[in-house]
């Protein structure tokens, strides 16, 4: 593997591609090297893949009056792209008509838990897990939904995540009240997961952040759907996730901007048992299906297949 800074050297990145002959160019439309992508593959009529997994020009940090000559460019590459893999429905809508523009999750571990768990049901302390990001936007979601938790005895809240951009003090008073368990093995959490009650995912409520809620969509969802777990998801109505939940009925969806909504909905779903049984198996399907590892990553490689095949 060659590794080029294309903006550094952008007079080698092109006499390397020169002289490999390349059959396609696969690029990210996240950062500053999809710009060099895109004017590699038109200078080198090379087919272009992009992969659109966020709405860049709304979460880059640029001028804000600068956005919207990102976003016209941003555009621009889709309609060059030979395939752009759009990471939701959304993201193909907002981006356009195109002839070959398709949506490929984000692609998870091979399934390994779906068929060995199943639902904690009439067993305590019942427990809403959380596992990723706990900062940002996510930050103020968490803070409320921690404190409606402490009211209910009966009731646990474990967030798992890189160390947060909190407050030392809320750090502390989260830990001593087991609430974060820090950032742990992969192995562990798989056992976290496993042993929860059910697992929740957040969106942000934020009106600037709508475009993203909207269009991405969020990996730890694809990933807890194969421990056959009831899913909760916490977000705005408009955004990718309450709308991938609603259309294939396979999670609990709360789209009030109260973490006591969550809580009382969290309390109503253990209270029926044919309910948490039910989203189990809606995540165990989505596991196997559309979800599916070796699904996605074949979808992906005939794709590119296709592509090369037919320069």
């Amino acid at each position: 593997m060659q590794c080029i800074h294309p903006f550094f050297n952008y007079t080698q990145l092109r006499e390397y591609i020169k002289t490999h002959k390349f059959d396609a160019i696969l690029t990210v439309a996240e950062g500053i090297h999809w710009i060099a992508a895109q004017q590699i593959s038109k200078e080198s009529h090379i087919p272009l893949l992009t992969i659109f997994h966020d709405w860049w020009p709304n979460i880059a940090y640029i001028h804000p009056c600068l956005k919207s000559i990102l976003e016209k460019r941003f555009k621009c590459l889709y309609q060059q792209s030979t395939v752009a893999f759009c990471v939701s429905e959304e993201m193909r809508r907002l981006l356009g008509t195109h002839p070959n523009a398709q949506i490929l999750y984000p692609i998870p571990d091979l399934l390994n838990a779906s068929a060995e768990t199943h639902t904690r049901i009439g067993s305590q302390p019942f427990t809403l897990v959380y596992a990723g990001h706990l900062s940002h936007i996510y930050a103020p979601m968490l803070y409320s939904l921690s404190n409606c938790f402490q009211q209910f005895k009966e009731l646990n809240l474990k967030l798992f995540g890189p160390y947060p951009d909190w407050s030392e003090a809320r750090i502390q008073a989260m830990e001593e009240k087991n609430i974060y368990g820090g950032f742990i093995s992969r192995n562990l959490l798989r056992e976290k997961l496993k042993n929860a009650s059910a697992l929740l995912v957040t969106v942000s409520f934020e009106p600037k952040n709508r475009r993203w809620a909207e269009t991405s969509f969020p990996s730890k969802l694809v990933e807890y759907c194969q421990f056959g777990k009831p899913i909760i998801v916490w977000g705005p109505a408009y955004s990718s996730a309450v709308k991938w939940a609603q259309k294939y009925q396979s999670a609990l969806v709360v789209t009030s901007n109260s973490a006591q909504d969550v809580v009382i909905a969290f309390k109503d779903l253990l209270a029926q048992k044919s309910k948490q049984e039910n989203l189990a198996n809606k995540a165990i399907e989505m596991a196997k299906s559309i979800f599916n590892p070796k699904t996605i990553q074949q979808q992906f490689a005939e794709s590119i297949r296709l592509v090369i095949t037919q320069k």
